[in-house]
């Protein structure tokens, strides 16, 4: 694909953006190569647009778990700021949005709070929680005021095979440009880039300047550095976990070994160091059945949560491992709600035992008293 084909997406989305319809287009940006090649070809279609033709609105949704390696996390919300600001300065119809998982449902109050044990390829609970009902809830509130969106998506062929039969699946002819979205109704997908080859990506970041004022060569020292690929916004499901071989959650557990961690640590940021240890030992921490409850939340019995003493060691070594890194890792809110779920487990076990033993109260209360402290 040469600047001639380059040319032919940047009339294609020309094309779309200025048809009668005028639905909102949400596009996807993660921060990573793809969707920011995509977020440039349109924001520079955007801006050469006459003010008085730019009538269809632009959402940047960007998604935060709140697990990001802290370097990726202040590119991504130092990039939004920028795209922000110069969309406004040259008067262009585009809003960002960073969207982040609830507070019930944040990583750390399921695993340190509930005792949910680190995710694996069987229960892989974080993917829902952290990335696809944030990004849903955006979506969702864009088709309930518009009545429908289009949601440009940076997935290109040659990221995987996997990739490939997906857009296949979805575009089932070449010459379509629309697809509906697999779970959104009144959502529909536009994957402009979706023909572009690995290297045409960063030849056109390299090449190209950034329109918003940026500077692609850090991103290409990023990938350098963690020998990785884009974690793209997830909006469902089929996307694969990221720590194998992209930027993703920090404490991921559902791959063997996070490569991209490692490789930052090979690069010099030698704090990762012990975001790294303290992810490998949760991997480890996950398959140790003395680690669990021999009963279920719900009373079933069967391998459970982590018990309340092994929750409070997991929060005690992530706190410490925040002070050593210097950054945030938990926020202080977080905790709070990990000590309410924590009395609620002591206060569900103090009632299970006086139904037994009245003189079982007293080592509950004490219990209590250990499974909150700091």
């Amino acid at each position: 694909m040469g600047l001639n084909n380059l040319k032919k997406i940047a009339v294609n989305i020309k094309r779309h953006y200025l048809s009668p319809d005028e639905r909102p287009w949400v596009i996807g940006f993660s921060g990573g190569k793809d969707s920011t090649c995509l977020l440039q070809m349109v924001f520079q279609v955007l801006a050469n647009i006459p003010p008085r033709k730019r009538k269809r609105f632009v959402y940047v949704l960007s998604s935060d778990t709140l697990l990001e390696p802290p370097n990726i996390s202040k590119y991504l919300y130092k990039t939004v700021a920028q795209i922000e600001k110069s969309a406004h300065s040259l008067n262009l119809p585009i809003q960002t949005e960073v969207v982040k998982p609830t507070l019930n449902d944040a990583f750390f109050i399921r695993l340190i709070g509930y005792g949910y044990p680190a995710p694996n390829k069987w229960f892989r609970w974080c993917t829902d929680r952290l990335k696809i009902r944030p990004a849903n809830r955006f979506i969702k509130s864009k088709i309930s005021l518009h009545g429908s969106v289009i949601l440009l998506l940076g997935s290109r062929k040659a990221e995987s095979s996997e990739r490939a039969k997906s857009i296949k699946k979805h575009y089932k002819d070449d010459a379509e440009d629309f697809s509906p979205h697999t779970s959104l109704a009144n959502a529909y997908v536009f994957s402009p880039i979706k023909d572009m080859e690995t290297d045409e990506v960063w030849t056109y970041l390299l090449q190209a300047p950034c329109p918003w004022g940026g500077d692609n060569s850090e991103l290409v020292a990023m990938y350098k550095d963690a020998n990785s690929g884009e974690c793209p916004l997830v909006v469902d499901d089929s996307t694969p976990p990221c720590g194998n071989s992209r930027f993703g959650c920090w404490v991921c557990t559902v791959v063997e070994r996070d490569r991209s961690m490692e490789g930052f640590v090979e690069a010099g940021y030698e704090n990762y160091e012990y975001l790294l240890e303290f992810r490998n030992w949760l991997h480890e921490l996950r398959d140790n059945e003395q680690m669990r409850e021999k009963k279920k939340r719900n009373g079933a019995d069967g391998l459970g949560p982590f018990r309340l003493e092994v929750r409070r060691e997991i929060l005690n070594r992530l706190l410490n491992i925040q002070k050593l890194v210097g950054e945030e890792l938990i926020s202080n809110r977080e905790i709070g709600e990990i000590k309410k779920i924590w009395i609620s487990d002591n206060l569900s076990i103090l009632r299970r035992v006086s139904l037994k033993n009245d003189s079982g109260m007293e080592k509950t209360r004490d219990n209590i008293t250990f499974s909150c402290g700091m």
